[in-house]
């Protein structure tokens, strides 16, 4: 029997729906400077190695735009950076700080609120860690030392998600001069690890959306180590 080669079409591209799905899209916000966007291979390289599809996404203040983008995305990387604007918790800029350009810290502060509102899954990396905190009226430890272009072991809370990762230590890279203070943590979030100098290395949300921060760059481990996060990270923006 012969049927309608427009029924034999249709058969087949809802055969290839059921049996293809896509790849989670990964929004990935950028570093801006002097005019110039940038962003470290490392971060596109973590992502698509665990089969995300990396969508850049330039500085704006247009909240439409940023919201109408927010639903093409599955999940959202908030990247490292220089220092935000201090005023924003609370502080006055202390000689150390390199602040970041303003068109960049504007956009950070308006597309993390709107991440947030989304419910997607959000990972926040160095600064973005610390964004997260500003984020919920939390402040930041405006200089520690001996931070940066090191390496140093964690302390990780047991039974958290890092903890299911990678057990109840390990050892991590530093490029900071800045941190989450503690007693200004937002109550939704947990300390999920600690630098032996009482530094927050990472936190995570209590609540239902899937938020993870940490002060260490995760896209820059071995490869092995690496993966182990940021599958954990894409298979929270599929469910």
């Amino acid at each position: 029997m012969k049927y309608p080669s427009g029924i034999v079409l249709l058969v087949l591209l809802l055969l290839t729906g059921c049996t293809s799905r896509q790849s989670p899209v990964i929004g990935l916000t950028m570093a801006y400077w002097d005019g110039k966007y940038s962003i470290n291979k490392s971060y596109v390289d973590a992502i698509r190695d665990n089969g995300g599809e990396v969508r850049i996404i330039p500085c704006s203040d247009n909240a439409d735009l940023l919201r109408r983008q927010l639903k093409e995305l599955d999940g959202i990387i908030f990247i490292g950076g220089r220092d935000y604007i201090p005023e924003w918790y609370g502080k006055t800029l202390h000689p150390s700080m390199t602040v970041m350009d303003t068109h960049r810290a504007s956009f950070d502060s308006l597309f993390i609120h709107l991440a947030l509102e989304s419910g997607k899954p959000i990972l926040g990396i160095c600064a973005g860690e610390q964004l997260l905190n500003i984020a919920s009226s939390g402040k930041l430890f405006q200089d520690i030392p001996d931070h940066r272009g090191v390496q140093h072991s964690i302390y990780i809370t047991p039974s958290t998600r890092l903890a299911a990762l990678y057990g109840d230590s390990m050892m991590v890279n530093s490029w900071h001069h800045q941190c989450v203070d503690p007693d200004y943590l937002h109550p939704d979030y947990i300390i999920s690890a600690w630098s032996a100098d009482s530094v927050v290395e990472a936190i995570e949300y209590s609540g239902k959306q899937w938020i993870m921060g940490t002060q260490f760059h995760p896209e820059r481990f071995p490869i092995d180590q690496r993966d182990k996060l940021f599958t954990l990270f894409i298979q929270e923006t599929q469910k």
